[in-house]
């Protein structure tokens, strides 16, 4: 049975501005501080550091396949990882973007949705390994975790206009310019079939997260699945 979990910046010991749960190594933080983050959330989650999987996110496309033989010590360059080996920890880091996570009862992906992955269509690409293992679509659903919200992710008019000529549902108004990428990605999902439950938090109002437009110095939290 997949099981899911949505962390927030409070519960690590991370010193700022990475305070105090940054699960990040990319930030700048103390490594040795993430480490223990990332120690203190495969014990949450009851397996070991070592069954836990994360990626150098690019704000692709691409899918990597964690299975029994992959080293979690190598994070592949990916904006999604899927697997179908019960007992493996996938994760995806965010500090405003959408951390989606798509679930089956033989297998899961975390992806990672920006306004470049919206557009490149990372959620797809995923959907895709699912049909290459046989699952189909009415057997996935998905969980959206909290992200920026519309009304905070302001973009220049340039950068509107494009991802809203690939997504027009990610629009808000040309007069505000602000991109609603969790809206894209749910009609996205409703469009292939896929059902989902979404958070309404946004990381930018609530303290409570990391948020890149409140701080470009700050941490990441994470979407977790696994199996």
């Amino acid at each position: 049975m997949p099981q899911t979990l949505f962390t927030a910046r409070a519960g690590g010991v991370s010193a700022a501005p990475f305070d105090s749960f940054n699960l990040a190594l990319h930030v700048g933080d103390d490594p040795d501080s993430v480490r223990s983050n990332r120690k203190t959330l495969a014990n949450r989650i009851g397996t070991e550091a070592e069954k836990v999987f994360f990626m150098n996110q690019v704000h692709g496309n691409s899918v990597a396949v964690i299975d029994e033989k992959s080293n979690s010590s190598l994070e592949p360059t990916a904006d999604a990882l899927f697997t179908s080996t019960p007992g493996i920890a996938l994760v995806v880091l965010v500090a405003d973007c959408t951390p989606l996570l798509l679930k089956s009862e033989k297998a899961v992906a975390a992806v990672h949705v920006g306004r470049r992955g919206l557009v490149a269509g990372a959620m797809e690409a995923t959907l895709q390994v699912f049909e290459r293992a046989g699952i189909k679509r009415d057997e996935i659903s998905a969980e959206l975790g909290p992200s920026i919200c519309s009304d905070c992710y302001e973009v220049d008019l340039k950068t509107y206009e494009e991802v809203v000529e690939k997504n027009p549902d990610a629009a808000t108004s040309i007069e505000q310019h602000s991109l609603d990428i969790a809206g894209g990605l749910k009609a996205n999902l409703a469009r292939a079939g896929i059902a989902f439950d979404y958070s309404k938090e946004c990381v930018k109002h609530d303290p409570g997260y990391f948020s890149y437009r409140n701080a470009s110095r700050t941490g990441r939290q994470a979407g977790v699945i696994w199996l």
